[in-house]
């Protein structure tokens, strides 16, 4: 259910995509086992220009969906093809200092780091999270197995009548209906005839290292030899040996790209630049700081995509926006009111032209109007 591939292969941009993203209604998933994971966690977005787009709910991050060993040659080639394109546009944002809007797992980026055989149970949580919980309950079944065989005062029709009896919350393990294929993917099979094998306390061992090294390792390999391939084509991934997996969200995704972190009034004043009619005494700064110390996560990426055109801040949040975060007076002929206008940006600058409105909640409200509304357009000024 995290399918990158509907990230990066649908008919809009990535832009375009962005922008729908805030319009997502969650889809309602049906009965399902304790190994499913179908598509429960898909969101669809409806369009203004009446196409359905189908999004991926993945909040863990994002990580390829796996491709079986019978997959048509046209499909896998076509899934390489947008992968390797993946690590290329990766590549290339990193070299222009450009954040992603694209959340990544953990194993993904192991994946990048050439680390992949290091990946292992725990780390299917990311992917998977749901089989992984069942994965690690029938683990302690296979452990108490181990635990019986390995217990020198029982003889063998002992642990052969103790072993017999293990379950999971009272079921017999041959009584799940379990066979060797992949869960929520009946195309994949673990194992030659995996679909006619049942899992039985016998080869339960089996059947849970084949579920993880399919998820992580073997259904995926081809799609990330051709994301690392693409990588390559203009900078070498080993230049990112010296990061951590869990220090690439902040290289490729900015700042706050997983936590939600609020803006506090002292950092907006010590990192945003005021000129033109404004001071950061302005009776509107202060609304303004006010307004955005308020922000919630869904409120900060709005105003950063409207003022910035990125939802994401840089590594190191607004004091590493470059250029500063300028704000000045928009000016008006006449006797006109301020209060009758929204404000104004230049994106390729930072630059917020804010008209000086007569209240903090007037100013909240055009603010809330802008971001909505003047996200991914363009008009002269």
């Amino acid at each position: 259910n995290m399918i990158i591939e509907q990230q990066i292969g649908g008919d809009e941009s990535q832009q375009q995509q962005q922008q729908h993203q805030h319009n997502i209604s969650q889809s309602d998933g049906g009965d399902s086992s304790p190994l499913d994971i179908g598509d429960n966690n898909t969101n669809v977005a409806t369009i203004t220009t009446s196409t359905s787009v189908t999004y991926v709910n993945a909040p863990h991050g994002l990580f390829p969906m796996p491709l079986g060993k019978s997959s048509k040659l046209p499909h896998v080639s076509k899934s390489k093809a947008k992968f390797k394109f993946l690590g290329k546009f990766m590549a290339k944002a990193v070299m222009d200092s450009r954040m992603l809007d694209l959340p990544f797992s953990i194993p993904f980026y192991r994946w990048l780091l050439n680390e992949e055989h290091s990946v292992g149970l725990s780390e299917l949580a990311w992917v998977a999270p749901e089989v992984q919980t069942t994965l690690v309950r029938l683990q302690d079944v296979v452990h108490e197995r181990e635990r019986i065989l390995a217990d020198p005062n029982l003889d063998a029709m002992e642990k052969t009548e103790k072993i017999d009896s293990l379950d999971l919350d009272g079921c017999p393990i041959t009584d799940l209906g379990l066979d060797f294929v992949l869960p929520g993917y009946a195309n994949i099979e673990l194992c030659r005839g995996g679909r006619d094998t049942p899992v039985t306390i016998h080869n339960l061992h089996q059947y849970i290292s084949l579920v993880t090294y399919w998820f992580l390792v073997e259904g995926v390999q081809k799609q990330f030899e051709a994301l690392r391939e693409g990588f390559d084509s203009v900078f070498s991934t080993q230049r990112l040996r010296m990061f951590y997996p869990e220090e690439l969200e902040n290289v490729f995704c900015g700042s706050g790209a997983t936590n939600y972190q609020r803006w506090e009034i002292k950092m907006l004043q010590d990192c945003c630049r005021t000129d033109h009619g404004f001071t950061q005494d302005s009776q509107a700064i202060q609304y303004l700081y006010d307004i955005l110390s308020s922000y919630n996560r869904d409120e900060q990426r709005l105003f950063l995509q409207f003022v910035t055109g990125s939802p994401r801040l840089p590594t190191g949040g607004f004091k590493s926006l470059t250029p500063q975060l300028t704000i000045v007076r928009k000016t008006f002929d006449g006797n006109q009111n301020p209060n009758d206008y929204l404000p104004s940006v230049m994106t390729c600058v930072n630059y917020l032209k804010l008209p000086d409105y007569s209240s903090r909640e007037v100013m909240r409200q055009k603010l809330k109007v802008a971001a909505n509304e003047g996200s991914m357009s363009f008009h002269l000024s």
